[in-house]
């Protein structure tokens, strides 16, 4: 079927959304697998840590890249087309990094991986697109669930399958799973028309447009990635205080422990609904207080395993809560331009995981956990900063 006109909008079955839901989880979990398989990934190879843990970065800079290219063609491009076409190459190099014996195609496949994961960047602004208005926020949330789901056990999978099989059988077998779900996608997804009049190389310069003549979308886009930059410093970082002394984690328990992140299940979902009730700014001041003040317990990590649970919960609900208030206020720019809307959104927002991801790196082997906690209180200040001047431009205009 093709996309439906705004005013002939009718609701989305609930199977309908959680098929979407579940591709978001699968898609963005995969970006995800190496963060507990450091160590694994090091003895393997015979490398030092500091090149297994850039394997996070790079990840994360595949996945903005993907973000930069691809998403915004999301507005020109057959969208079922565009994300079967993603997962399939997303599965093929998932594959061949299982394959990988030396650095260099370590790091190659990781970046066509991650390049081609970012199909739950199309489906979100799909999906908001094709819900009425007054079920939008409430969809992007269960969405949001959904790929926050995906990234949670995707560490508890590639945990459990590193420990008792190899990191390589994480890839591999995922790779296998997206591309059976991609056949599935293809059979369920309704069929889109592009839209009319539109060129890529008119839709690339309408990033810049849409850049510059929204600065709300870049404040909205920059307090973002500093919430994602503290979440991914904490899971970035999470293997090397687990994996040492006191605790000695295995892959597993690493795994294990990352499901305290199911919160983000929870927080996505009230934010959407707290959203649509028009209660935003309620949600950003939460969101930005659990994620300033969860500094307090995670300082205690490395001397109690409950408080520095408390500290991940905390900024785990923060920053994903955050996230869905942040693109449901995005995605009120401009309805025909909600791909591209979301590529700036998203592309600044995931430079802020791959600037966490490279900080938590740096400051763990040079100050050690106090050097990560610090670089998380200097993203909270600078989140309650761009927030809060945010919402005085929104009043005023």
């Amino acid at each position: 079927m093709s996309l439906p006109k705004p005013e002939t909008v009718s609701p989305l079955s609930s199977q309908f959304v959680l098929l979407m839901a579940i591709a978001c989880g699968l898609c963005a979990g995969s970006a995800y697998f190496n963060q507990p398989l450091i160590y694994s990934i090091e003895k393997s190879l015979r490398i030092n840590t500091s090149q297994a843990g850039l394997t996070v970065v790079l990840a994360q800079i595949g996945y903005v890249l993907g973000l930069m290219l691809l998403v915004p063609l999301g507005d020109f491009l057959n969208k079922r087309k565009l994300v079967v076409s993603l997962m399939v190459f997303a599965a093929i190099s998932q594959i061949l990094l299982s394959l990988s014996t030396t650095l260099s195609t370590l790091y190659l496949f990781t970046l066509c991986a991650t390049f081609g994961a970012i199909s739950a960047q199309v489906l979100i602004p799909f999906a908001s697109t094709i819900s009425p208005p007054e079920s939008s926020a409430a969809t992007v949330g269960k969405l949001m669930s959904g790929l926050v789901m995906g990234i949670i056990l995707s560490r508890t999978f590639a945990g459990f399958v590193s420990t008792y099989w190899s990191w390589e059988a994480v890839y591999l077998s995922s790779g296998v799973i997206t591309l059976l779900f991609a056949v599935v996608m293809w059979k369920k997804l309704p069929n889109t028309q592009p839209q009319t009049g539109l060129t890529i190389s008119s839709i690339y310069r309408s990033l810049f447009t849409l850049a510059r003549n929204n600065p709300h979308l870049i404040r909205r886009a920059c307090a973002g990635a500093l919430g994602f930059g503290i979440l991914s410093m904490v899971f970035t970082s999470m293997t090397f205080v687990l994996g040492n002394a006191p605790y000695y984690f295995s892959d597993f328990e690493i795994g294990l422990f990352g499901l305290l992140g199911v919160i983000g299940i929870y927080s996505s979902s009230w934010s959407g609904k707290t959203v649509g009730q028009g209660k935003e700014n309620l949600v950003a001041k939460l969101c930005i207080f659990l994620m300033l003040f969860s500094c307090i317990p995670l300082f205690f990590a490395q001397q109690n395993i409950w408080v520095y649970a408390i500290g991940v919960l905390m900024s785990y609900f923060g920053l994903t809560a955050f996230h869905v208030l942040n693109q449901n206020l995005v995605y009120r720019i401009d309805l025909k331009a909600r791909s591209r809307i979301n590529a700036v959104y998203m592309t600044i927002y995931f430079s802020g995981a791959a600037l966490g991801s490279l900080g938590a790196v740096y400051a763990w082997e040079h100050f050690g956990w106090i050097g990560c906690v610090a670089l998380g209180l200097v993203f909270s200040i600078g989140i309650l900063l761009i927030d809060r001047f945010d919402f005085k431009k929104m009043k005023q205009a």
